[in-house]
Order: C-alpha cells, then sequence, then structure tokens
C-alpha cells in the first residue's frame, strides 16, 4: 500500500509540475522540480524543463546568445544529477536497492 502511495504522489507531483511551467510562475514549478528531484530519481524534471525550453524559447535557436540557450533545461539536468548524492544520503534504507 505504501508504494501506491508513493507513486501516486509522484505522479501528482509531475503533473502539477507540468501545469506550474504552462501556468504558474517559474519559482512555483522550481519547488515542485525541487521536490521531486529530492525524494526521486526524477526523470520528470528533464521533461518539464525540455518542455519549459521548447514552450518558451524563440523559434530560430542560437548558440551564440545567451538569451536563447535552453537554460530550463539545463538546469533541470544539473538539479537531478547535483542532487542525487544528497537524496540517497537522505534516504538511506528507503531504497532498497536501485
Amino acid at each position: 500500500m505504501s508504494s501506491l502511495l508513493n507513486n501516486n504522489v509522484r505522479a501528482v507531483l509531475g503533473a502539477l509540475l507540468f501545469v506550474c511551467v504552462l501556468f504558474a510562475p517559474p519559482y512555483v514549478a522550481a519547488v515542485f522540480a525541487l521536490a521531486l528531484a529530492l525524494r526521486w530519481r526524477a526523470w520528470e524534471v528533464v521533461l518539464a524543463g525540455i518542455f519549459a525550453d521548447l514552450l518558451w524559447l524563440p523559434a530560430s535557436v542560437s548558440f551564440t546568445s545567451a538569451a536563447t540557450l535552453p537554460l530550463v533545461t539545463l538546469v533541470s539536468i544539473i538539479l537531478v544529477v547535483c542532487l542525487e548524492p544528497l537524496r540517497r544520503q537522505l534516504l538511506v534504507g528507503e531504497t532498497g536497492g536501485l
């Protein structure tokens, strides 16, 4: 039963993250992304970052200008990768393997 509740919480947080990317200020989406990245290996955060960049970046992306870099995607990848060791330390005993 705990696993089902755990998966439901993850699905709800992931759905709220995508809704926040569309309708909420960026800091609200960042809070949901941080919550997901601290608790799970959150591939949803990276997908939400890609979605935000596809939604909000101009159509002509040039890597010569900092204004058109996919910053949300890069930050989300860094967030997930950098919080992995902290997540492992916080959840020692709960993960049970990979």
